[in-house]
């Protein structure tokens, strides 16, 4: 188990240590270019800045929380919930970059569709740790309204099999995507979807009592707040840049409600 517990650890360093190589880089490349557009507006890097590190903590409290159990495997919740927001962490991190280029105005159209669809992926693979757990409330649906119940064997399998569709559809849509206005119509339609499915699996889950490991109708709550903080974050931003740092504070009081949600188990488990 301690030679196992090792590989774990091993592949997180490995896989953060990749991705401080890789925005290292990118910002020792560009950085002199970005500049004036990192550094106009002071205050609302300090907040997003503050964002990533809270994030951060909140990756490593889940990871060390998951690490510490007798028994512990990838599917487990707090190794999803730790990955979520690790993932998310990272996001903020490529967000200094992203939104300095895009600003700037420095860069052709070419490039910037890019980084768009960079941007777009993160947020597809920033869901799956998410929707993965949330699933679970098709068992609890099936087994409710079904004679026979469904083994979980043939859930997971069922499981893998949407995650495989959602992830080739989005992707698609992703790589195919023309003009940054085609992003700007479609992409908060398929993330406004996501986070409102995936809310109504975890508040299903807590009805139903069958989510031990963290408090469903928190996290149900959190995802809804996290939709009206990204609507909140889009007329802010399309108001005043400056109103960034704004959006910021409430996105962090979202995300610090939502990791209650991870590390609280209901009423009905204790």
């Amino acid at each position: 188990m301690e030679d196992k517990k090792k590989k774990f650890l091993y592949g997180i360093l490995i896989v953060n240590l990749a991705l401080i190589a890789i925005f290292v880089l990118l910002f020792l490349v560009y950085g002199p270019i970005l500049a004036a557009t990192i550094f106009e507006n002071e205050i609302a890097l300090i907040a997003v800045t503050s964002r990533i590190l809270i994030l951060g903590l909140m990756s490593f409290f889940l990871y060390r929380k998951w690490l510490r159990q007798e028994a512990f495997y990838v599917s487990d919740a707090y190794f999803l919930f730790g990955s979520f927001f690790g993932m998310f962490t990272w996001a903020k991190v490529y967000d200094i970059f992203y939104n300095s280029a895009i600003y700037s105005g420095v860069f052709g159209t070419g490039f910037g569709l890019l980084l768009v669809k960079i941007r777009f992926l993160i947020i597809i693979a920033n869901l799956m740790p998410i929707l993965y757990i949330g699933l679970d409330a098709i068992l609890v649906y099936v087994n409710m309204n079904m004679n026979k119940e469904m083994k979980k064997k043939q859930f997971n399998k069922l499981r893998v099999r949407i995650i495989i569709i959602f992830v080739l559809i989005t992707i698609t849509i992703i790589i195919l995507g023309p003009t940054f206005d085609f992003f700007n119509l479609v992409f908060p339609f398929i993330t406004i979807i996501s986070f409102a499915s995936i809310a109504f699996m975890f508040l299903f889950m807590y009805k139903n009592k069958r989510l031990s490991q963290a408090n469903g109708l928190i996290i149900g709550l959190a995802f809804i707040a996290f939709i009206a903080s990204n609507l909140i974050r889009t007329i802010l931003v399309s108001t005043n840049l400056y109103y960034s740092i704004i959006a910021d504070i409430i996105d962090v009081g979202v995300n610090l409600f939502m990791f209650l949600g991870f590390i609280t188990k209901p009423k009905y488990a204790r």
